[in-house]
């Protein structure tokens, strides 16, 4: 099987060394790590569930094989985000780049059918791609997804008031089961990152926001989706076998090399959560990054993860045990949360922005 696997990724340009050999060596752990952070997922080197799904996904371009929405098995491949990509740029496809051929692109593709004249099947085989090819000019109107998501932020006003937030805490062994944490590091980022979520839930609620907390294994997949919540925040802990490593850090929804298919909504609100818990904590500034998560790529609410810093250095530990801290990292994601509603040129300086003036604003 790992001879296989070394020949699809080495048709991908991957160096993954001897690929007649199933030994798992150096070369070709270094293969695995540069393809998961190509592809966004967790980079650990590991052949995990997830690594295979995105291996899986890579065999395909479009045009190798004939896509049709099955119910019981969606088809996913790189073929469909190509197919999503060209769709949402034609004003067919209104959803998320996700490479699920669902109901949603089986719709478009209809549409797509519709305007050719040939046959209305939902079936993109070689007739259909000959006609997407013939009306695609590289259109750059961008994803049709993307671009409603700004303006349903754009139209929704400035109040948080009425608005609904889901807020997880402790999920980092939930999301990411090959990331090592033993019993005392999960039960200490329970502690910790529970406590920064009921802070953020106290304070939206005071603002007049519902916020609904769920915590580790109690996570609903779609709870927030089947809420129409504005938005998902994870605060989670992470671990490193370095002791150095430390600082905040954010994600969301997208891909690094192929901004077209981010989440926009989740990479602004990325943006500004990071700002203000670097400006209110003083902490290291480990940016903002776009990831494939599944965590992440699940749900249609736009959600980002928000690391708060690593229970293995001194210094991080020391601040997530400070109570001020927690408070200013509840501060800042609420202020973020209210900074993405509010009119660019009205925007207060990150830092700035404090929960009695958030709530003169609703």
């Amino acid at each position: 099987m790992l001879p296989n696997i070394k020949a699809q990724m080495a048709r991908l340009g991957l160096h993954v060394g001897d690929t007649e050999t199933a030994d798992f060596d150096r070369a070709f752990e270094l293969g695995v790590r540069q393809f998961q952070q190509d592809r966004g997922i967790l980079c650990d080197g590991v052949l995990g569930p997830e690594t295979f799904s995105a291996l899986e996904q890579a065999r395909y371009q479009l045009g190798d094989r004939v896509l049709r929405f099955d119910p019981v098995r969606v088809l996913t491949g790189d073929d469909v985000v190509n197919l999503q990509t060209k769709l949402a740029g034609l004003g067919f496809y209104p959803g998320r780049i996700d490479s699920e051929y669902a109901s949603l692109t089986e719709t478009a593709v209809k549409e797509l059918q519709m305007s050719l004249g040939t046959k209305v099947d939902g079936v993109t085989g070689p007739q259909t791609l000959r006609g997407l090819n013939a009306i695609d000019r590289n259109q750059d109107t961008g994803n049709l997804f993307a671009l409603q998501e700004r303006a349903r932020v754009a139209a929704s006003g400035t109040s948080l008031v009425g608005r609904t937030f889901v807020i997880e805490a402790a999920t980092t062994v939930v999301d990411f089961q090959t990331l090592p944490m033993t019993r005392e590091q999960s039960g200490l980022e329970r502690q910790i990152t529970s406590d920064i979520a009921s802070r953020l839930v106290g304070r939206l609620e005071a603002i007049g926001a519902g916020a609904l907390l769920l915590e580790g294994d109690a996570v609903e997949v779609n709870r927030a989706d089947t809420l129409g919540a504005s938005a998902v925040i994870t605060v989670t802990a992470d671990v490193s076998k370095s002791k150095d490593a430390n600082g905040l850090a954010t994600f969301y929804f997208g891909h690094e090399r192929q901004s077209d298919l981010n989440s926009p909504t989740g990479q602004k609100l990325a943006e500004l959560i990071q700002g203000e818990l670097v400006a209110r904590t003083g902490m290291q500034d480990c940016r903002t990054h776009a990831r494939t998560w599944s965590s992440l790529k699940r749900l249609k609410t736009p959600k980002v993860h928000v690391v708060s810093g690593y229970l293995t250095n001194k210094d991080d530990f020391e601040n997530l045990q400070d109570p001020h801290v927690r408070d200013a990292i509840a501060d800042g994601i609420a202020a973020a949360l209210q900074r993405l509603y509010i009119v660019e040129d009205k925007d207060p300086q990150t830092g700035t922005l404090s929960l009695d003036a958030i709530k003169a604003l609703n």
